[in-house]
């Protein structure tokens, strides 16, 4: 009995001082090392929501102007693809961009369409009537994945992109966060990790992940770094009788080898305003996904709002919505 009795003690001890000897998540501050505005002395940059890289160009895709800039690695213009408008190769609402067999695929929401370029800028094609509109994809294994605004379904979705009218939902509709979210439906970012899906919530700071078939295997749910925005939305709601719930807790996720970055909206209490220059960076594994570290990024002004962002090598491209500049960053190493 005695024993048992110093058994339980130790196992009391360890439990504290494992307890007390979780390491806190590092926080770390980096300075902007670039400005671009303009490229080649006569094409300005205007909103932008989605950044895409692959083979050495930048893909930028802008909404009010209704086309897809390509930029080479020194941020020189190569090609303009699609312009505002409604004809076949015109773009309406153009929210994000992939490339795929050699052509670049645009995401028109204003058309509900996805258009096909060549690389020369000609178009050839579109495809989607049945495609829902959505706010982000990838292709893998000729299928689109892709998630839409809209609660009649599961909120996610794979395309075929070999036989017409193959489409399958999955994943699920239930929120965590209800009180400031009312009655949104759940959107997301997708990427695609070995043979899973990892879908990061743009609604919630929820990140799950699929199997190929879309059954889920894991949820992460990361709150407690929303305390403050959470609070001050749902004083909102109370104070303002017409005011429609939170609209989102991250403006863009993109995801390099097993490192996810997530582009978070947040509060900054003293200055009584809504910030987004903080990236929260996972760690994804086979068994699990964690917070490894938060990334501020700091251009030297209070009024920061960056809408888009991507990760080349050891840079961190990001759009900024006020001054309508993409700032680059050195990626920090992690220790």
């Amino acid at each position: 009995m005695k024993n048992l009795s110093y058994l339980f003690l130790l196992l009391v001890l360890f439990s504290c001082h494992n307890k007390n000897s979780k390491a806190p998540i590092p926080e770390i501050s980096i300075e902007i090392q670039k400005r671009v505005n303009e490229f080649n002395d006569s094409t300005f940059v205007d909103q932008t929501l989605d950044i895409h890289y692959n083979n050495g160009s930048l893909f930028l895709t802008e909404v009010k102007n209704g086309r897809v800039l390509e930029l080479d690695e020194d941020y020189q213009l190569k090609q303009i693809f699609g312009q505002k408008g409604d004809g076949p190769a015109e773009l309406q609402y153009p929210k994000a961009s992939q490339i795929h067999n050699n052509q670049l695929l645009i995401l028109d929401e204003g058309h509900q369409k996805i258009k096909v370029f060549n690389l020369d800028g000609t178009i050839s094609h579109q495809f989607g009537r049945e495609i829902p509109n959505n706010g982000g994809f990838f292709i893998k294994d000729n299928k689109l994945y892709g998630s839409k605004y809209d609660k009649s379904t599961p909120p996610l979705f794979s395309y075929s992109l070999t036989s017409k009218d193959s489409i399958h939902y999955f994943g699920y509709q239930n929120r965590r966060l209800t009180t400031i979210n009312h009655d949104r439906p759940r959107v997301f970012f997708l990427f695609p990790f070995k043979n899973q899906i990892i879908a990061v919530s743009e609604n919630e700071p929820v990140i799950e992940r699929f199997d190929s078939e879309g059954n889920k295997t894991e949820e992460l749910y990361y709150p407690e770094y929303f305390e403050n925005y959470i609070e001050q939305a749902k004083e909102r709601e109370r104070s303002e009788t017409k005011m429609r719930g939170t609209a989102t807790f991250m403006s863009d996720a993109t995801l390099s080898g097993n490192e996810l970055y997530i582009l978070t909206i947040g509060y900054n209490k003293t200055k009584a305003k809504s910030t987004l220059n903080h990236i929260f960076n996972f760690t994804i594994s086979d068994s699990n996904i964690s917070l490894s570290r938060i990334i501020e990024l700091n251009n030297g002004k209070d009024d920061t709002w960056y809408m888009s962002f991507t990760i080349v090598r050891d840079k961190i491209l990001a759009f900024d919505g006020v001054t309508y500049e993409l700032h680059e960053f050195y990626l920090p190493k992690k220790k």
